[in-house]
């Protein structure tokens, strides 16, 4: 078959709704992938060369050449994509371009492309794609406008990532490269489109051009000028100022500030359509620009007061777009806070005015607001918590605005906000049922002028402003609210959220009065009203002080069970696994409960697993949702910490609960929940007495080691783990049982890879610790050969790392059969000597090492030191280097604080500042408790060094002084005799 044809089938079937069809297309996809020049085809595909094939399919190969340039194009990327070949590499830069540019009557086909052609840039440009600027500029055209949107969006996907980069001379430099050769066909382009918009005389637009294409393109154009200005004024740009905000040939306010008060009906859009029209988005990107040039560019910027009217008139028209009035408030907000523009505002009928006509409409709930209340909960509240500059709404623009007023005008402000505010509430008085807006818009009112310093979501308001009472407010407007059944949902939601905002102006006892009433609300059925109440709960039980937690489990006793039981009725009561999964706030809560409870929960734990392990089973059918995944195991994984902390004994009810349906899951091939199965294995594994694998586990050992499991570098931390927790069971039985050899395998595969050699490191060192040694031994000369290549082959800094503890481990650690003669009789059967040719290869690997692997690696090296082999010729020619470096190791600082509880560090540990990881997310409670294999040294490793050196020295007099004053460094040598001679260590 024709392979354009072949892989368009293929690329279908992998759309397939059965699952075996459509996995066994990811496989051949996968397979194929991996072979040189089968990108080529994909990119025939998609341009449909020679062929007429189907759109899904073309679409398909469109995805998978973007997601090639994304994960396949770094050799060091973790991503499982196959890695491209430089021929491949190269074709692609040199005909992702003009493929895009060809598919401009196919925009879904343009924009995978487009984004193709970013991912290429990240990677290569300027410096192995150097080509990449010129084949967009020459693929401008006078007449196509679709062509030309295709070239601006990939150049904005290109030139956006300037915006968050650090400032450095190589950014710079890609800058000033790109604007030779880009800024001049820029302003023709901004120049010939704004006079096809504003002709001198009435002239038809080119064939096939629309106003909306021809407005797309200021959009990008517009978006593009931001891009070239966001890190410093170009000169090319500086000289054009006139040009661009004017006065100048396009008018008062230039090529762009023109765009502020054009007013084109067709771009307009409908009045009940939330969508932002074509205009609103060129103005709200005019906005962003104008806001740059004030924040970063005053002193040049002398057009400045003129685009504070134009879009402080923008703001007067109550129609303006929710995108475009945010952004205007956020502009405004800034050139209030400047000390150069303050007169702008500082008059008390320009405050009244802005009040009155700016912050006060834009307070107001809107209509679409409402709908979006009830039809779509899960977006008002993501669009309430999750502020952006993505997704701002009127009223966090409103609220930014306000208190950018506040900072210089804080009195003038409260009394005038303070005065609507009593005007409001007494609104909502007369008519609580009709005017029940009135006191949502006050309590947000409220909350603008008294919050003060940092606010947010996650940590609550900090500070807030004195001439505002929040706790009497509470009392007297907002606790009725809290407490009733009968107001408006919106209200009810205005009180939790109020209680959310000012948490940290509560105290103790406030918030505990109050927790029974958020706990009544996690079973109302509203969603937006229980989602709330988890929320802050959740954020409650978080709060700290002084460093430390505020509530304890016995504050959290009498209300845990029925939160738990509030959030799992809900969370259960919904009809598809994709529904219960959807609320991760009401799961976090539940998460945070438990951590918060800790063994007050034995007595109930079992009814709260089983909710838990039912919920996890349900949502096993369809995955859809990481982060309630991330919280359900979180929350066994913290029952399964705190419980058997509480009561050993309980981890045989944990074992009959949960092994069964991990094995359920994994069998089910549910390949988003293996990590976290693994993991949850590893820390009920671990529970058990060491030495002893319990029945119940034994058959789950050898399928862990199939090659499978091994290909999903999402399994490969949880599996090393749970590894590593069979061996320390039953490491003396996995030679017998033949599983050493598979074990053995999956370190072979982990070590030959960049990505994962250093899990292969951590299964090398179980093995080393719980493998008999008698039963490794054999296979030693193997290992030491695979790494020896490697080191030789492609060594990285990491390797050496992993591959220095490796070195010390089995020195270090006491186990029979093992030291330092083992260990170099490990390396002399492959070469004898070559162990004394790595020493100084070794002692590079010292500087780079974490500070968990410290402890563990100087007392290895310090058993090398003091051993007779290396003091002996010629191999203790390396000796000074080694213990250089073994010193400069000591002297780092320790790598455990004194006193850290790890209960109170997973308290501590805040999961909407830790992220996810797409392939592995770590469950924090399951972490093993950190084990200290040379606790027999006792806590000071450089006493343990000295005083090994001091035996040594008895047995050779003369020998470790000697070797201890050719240290290279300056002050080294006596330093460390003087320091062995005040711990009372004779070096003979």
């Amino acid at each position: 078959m024709d392979p354009i044809a072949s892989l368009s089938t293929t690329l279908l079937a992998s759309l397939s709704p059965d699952p075996p069809t459509r996995r066994a297309a990811e496989a051949t996809l996968l397979s194929n992938q991996a072979q040189p020049g089968f990108i080529q085809v994909a990119l025939a595909l998609v341009t449909a060369q020679g062929c007429n094939p189907d759109m899904a399919a073309r679409l398909a190969a469109s995805v998978l050449i973007k997601n090639a340039c994304k994960g396949g194009w770094d050799p060091e990327d973790e991503s499982p994509v196959p890695k491209l070949g430089e021929e491949d590499k190269e074709f692609l830069r040199n005909t992702l371009v003009p493929a895009m540019i060809s598919l401009s009557r196919s925009p879904s086909l343009q924009v995978q492309l487009g984004e193709a052609v970013a991912e290429v840039a990240e990677s290569d440009f300027p410096h192995r794609c150097p080509q990449l600027v010129e084949q967009l500029v020459t693929s401008f055209s006078a007449t196509d406008f679709a062509v030309n949107n295709g070239v601006l969006t990939t150049a904005h996907r290109i030139f956006g990532k300037w915006r968050s980069e650090f400032r450095s001379n190589e950014l710079f430099t890609e800058i000033n490269l790109v604007l030779k050769d880009f800024a001049e066909p820029f302003l023709q382009l901004f120049q010939t489109v704004d006079a096809l918009l504003f002709p001198t005389t009435p002239t038809p637009l080119p064939a096939g051009t629309t106003i909306q294409q021809l407005a797309q393109t200021i959009l990008l154009l517009v978006r593009i000028f931001y891009d070239f200005n966001s890190q410093d004024l170009p000169e090319f740009f500086e000289d054009r100022l006139a040009v661009f905000f004017g006065p100048g040939p396009a008018g008062a306010n230039g090529l762009i500030g023109r765009y502020l008060v054009w007013d084109e009906q067709a771009l307009q859009g409908e009045p009940d359509d939330t969508t932002p029209s074509p205009l609103a988005q060129i103005r709200a990107a005019i906005c962003e620009v104008v806001e740059l040039y004030a924040k970063r560019y005053e002193e040049e910027f002398t057009q400045l007061p003129a685009f504070v009217s134009a879009i402080w008139e923008l703001l007067l028209n109550p129609n303006t777009d929710e995108l475009l009035a945010s952004r205007a408030m956020r502009f405004l907000a800034v050139v209030v806070k400047m000390k150069s523009q303050q007169h702008l505002f500082a008059s008390p009928e320009t405050l009244e005015r802005m009040c009155e006509k700016i912050i006060l409409p834009n307070m107001a709930i809107r209509e679409h607001e409402e709908e979006m209340f009830e039809d779509d909960p899960a977006e008002y509240i993501r669009r309430d918590l999750e502020a952006s500059t993505e997704s701002d709404t009127r009223r966090l623009a409103a609220t930014e605005f306000t208190r950018a007023l506040m900072e210089n005008f804080e009195t003038a402000v409260t009394a005038i906000v303070g005065r609507y505010i009593e005007q409001y509430l007494q609104q909502y008085a007369a008519d609580k049922s009709v005017n029940w807006k009135s006191k949502d818009t006050a309590i947000y009112l409220l909350t603008s002028i008294a919050s003060r310093g940092s606010t947010s979501a996650v940590h609550g308001v900090s500070s807030t402003n004195v001439l505002i009472d929040v706790v009497q407010f509470f009392s007297n407007n907002v606790y009725e609210d809290l407490n009733s059944e009968a107001v408006h949902p919106i209200l009810q939601v205005d009180a939790i959220k109020y209680l959310h905002t000012f948490r940290n102006q509560l105290t103790k006892e406030q918030l505990i009065s109050v927790l029974p009433l958020l706990v009544k609300h996690l079973a109302n059925p509203n969603y937006v009203i229980h989602t709330y109440a988890a929320i802050t709960i959740e954020r409650v039980l978080f709060m700290k002080q002084n460093g430390q937690a505020l509530f304890e489990q016995a504050d959290i006793r009498p209300f845990a069970e029925s939160i738990l039981v509030a959030i799992f009725q809900t969370i259960q009561s919904a009809d598809t696994p994709e529904k219960v999964a959807e609320n991760d706030h009401m799961m976090k809560c539940a998460m945070r409960v438990i951590i918060t409870s800790r063994q007050s929960l034995i007595p109930t734990f079992t009814i709260i697993l089983s909710h838990l392990v039912s919920i996890i089973g349900e949502i096993s059918k369809n995955p859809s949702n990481p982060r309630f995944n991330q919280y359900a195991f979180e929350s066994v994984a913290s029952l399964i910490r705190f419980v058997t902390a509480g009561n050993p004994e309980t981890i045989v009810a944990f074992d009959d609960a949960l092994l069964g349906p991990c094995q359920t899951i994994l069998a089910l091939e549910v390949t988003e929940f293996a990590p976290f199965i693994f993991q949850i294995l590893s820390q009920l594994l671990e529970l058990h007495p060491p030495n002893v694998l319990p029945p119940s586990y034994s058959a789950l050992f050898g399928p862990l080691l199939h090659a499978a499991l091994w290909e999903s570098r999402g399994n490969i931390p949880a599996l090393v783990r749970l590894v590593g927790a069979f061996l320390s069971r039953s490491g003396s039985t996995v030679a017998a049982d033949g599983n050493l050899v598979k074990a053995l395998g999956a370190f072979k595969m982990l070590i030959s890879s960049r990505l994962n050699d250093h899990f292969g490191f951590e299964l090398l060192y179980s093995l080393l610790e719980f493998v008999p040694t008698a039963d490794l031994s054999p296979f030693m000369k193997d290992i030491t050969i695979l790494l020896l290549t490697r080191m030789q082959n492609s060594k990285t800094q990491k390797f050496l790392v992993g591959f220095t503890k490796f070195v010390a481990f089995p020195c270090a650690i006491q186990k029979e059969g093992m030291g330092v003669d083992w260990l170099i009789g490990c390396f002399d059967s492959v070469q004898n000597g070559i162990f004394q040719h790595l020493l100084p290869v070794i002692n590079n690997g010292f500087g780079n090492l974490h500070a968990d692997n410290r402890r563990i690696v100087s007392v290895g090296f310090a058993k090398i030191l003091a051993s007779p082999w290396y003091l002996q010729q010629p191999q203790n020619a390396a000796w000074p280097l080694t213990m250089a470096g073994v010193i400069g190791l000591l002297e780092k600082a320790p790598t455990v604080e004194a006193g850290a509880n790890a209960d109170d560090e997973l308290f501590a540990l805040d999961w909407e500042d830790t992220g996810y990881q797409a392939s592995y997310s770590a469950l924090k409670a399951s972490a093993p408790a950190k084990r200290d294999l040379v606790a027999y040294v006792g806590p000071d490793e450089k006493r343990f060094l000295s005083a090994e050196l001091a035996k040594a020295s008895s047995l050779a007099p003369g020998l470790v002084p000697s070797l201890i004053r050719q240290i290279k460094a300056p002050g080294v040598a006596d330093t460390w005799l003087q320091y062995a001679a005040s711990v009372g260590d004779v070096y003979a």
